[in-house]
């Protein structure tokens, strides 16, 4: 989930600099075996990207090669955008709508999928669940801990 995080808060793709710079911060190191993940540049490049968590390309024309990560289709269906904002929310003691342009994001990814889904979502305003503590912020902050 944490991986998927830096993904969508990078813009939806990240490179690969930015995910171990942020994963260091975790105690998580390229090459060096952790005690729950094994060897996390191992689990990352070769095994989530075979079961099509995260996908794994070379920027184009970088020389030397660089690479990114997106999120992978089975991240796509098994997860969605608002489900990583309630996570980092949780992580971090806040709310989503804190985030409130990637909030909106996701509200907007949410509602594509319900009208996907044939649900009636006439009301376009931004809206959120009644049973949801979710309301935009005025002042978007951009979370410390993934």
């Amino acid at each position: 989930m944490s991986v998927l995080s830096i993904i969508f808060i990078r813009g939806n793709c990240a490179s690969e600099e930015d995910i171990w710079k942020i994963l260091r911060k975790k105690g998580i190191y390229p090459g060096k075996k952790h005690r729950i993940f094994g060897e996390p540049r191992k689990l990352m490049t070769e095994y989530l990207v075979k079961l099509k968590y995260l996908e794994y390309r070379q920027v184009a024309d970088s020389d030397p090669p660089r690479y990114e990560f997106l999120w992978g289709p089975q991240a796509h269906a098994e997860t969605s955008k608002m489900k990583v904002l309630e996570y980092l929310a949780k992580i971090n003691k806040t709310t989503p709508s804190v985030i409130a342009t990637l909030y909106e994001e996701a509200l907007k990814e949410q509602q594509e999928h319900a009208e996907a889904r044939g649900e009636d979502d006439s009301d376009d305003t931004d809206q959120t669940n009644e049973d949801s503590p979710v309301k935009l912020a005025a002042k978007p902050t951009i979370p410390v801990d993934i």
